[in-house]
């Protein structure tokens, strides 16, 4: 599955100012709704050099694309550190859970 990315613009928003903000052992995910399905996927340069942090991209990716569907919506998955070295199996299930916090929340916001 071909994700659309965000924006350079759409993640500085995103981030400064999310609807919804689930945070986790494995990764931080940030939401809003929309009617468009973005993705993006961000490892800072504090979590390692270039090869660790393409691991954790790529272990979150995966992940993604096998736990869950997310709805439509502009989504941003930050990795941690804990994510280079997880299970995998714990791995998607985290994200499968965060993905069930933000569907519940958007159903019960009255906005």
């Amino acid at each position: 599955m071909k994700w659309v990315p965000l924006t350079k613009r759409q993640i500085q928003s995103l981030i400064s100012r999310p609807a919804q903000k689930i945070t986790l052992p494995v990764c931080v995910i940030f939401y809003q709704p929309s009617n468009d399905l973005k993705v993006s996927f961000l490892v800072g340069r504090k979590l390692g050099k270039a090869h660790d942090r393409n691991r954790i991209r790529r272990r979150l990716r995966e992940a993604v694309r096998l736990a869950a569907k997310p709805n439509s919506g502009l989504w941003i998955i930050m990795g941690r550190l804990s994510a280079k070295n997880s299970e995998f199996e714990n791995l998607k299930r985290y994200i499968r859970e965060g993905f069930l916090k933000a569907s519940a929340w958007e159903i019960r916001s009255p906005h």
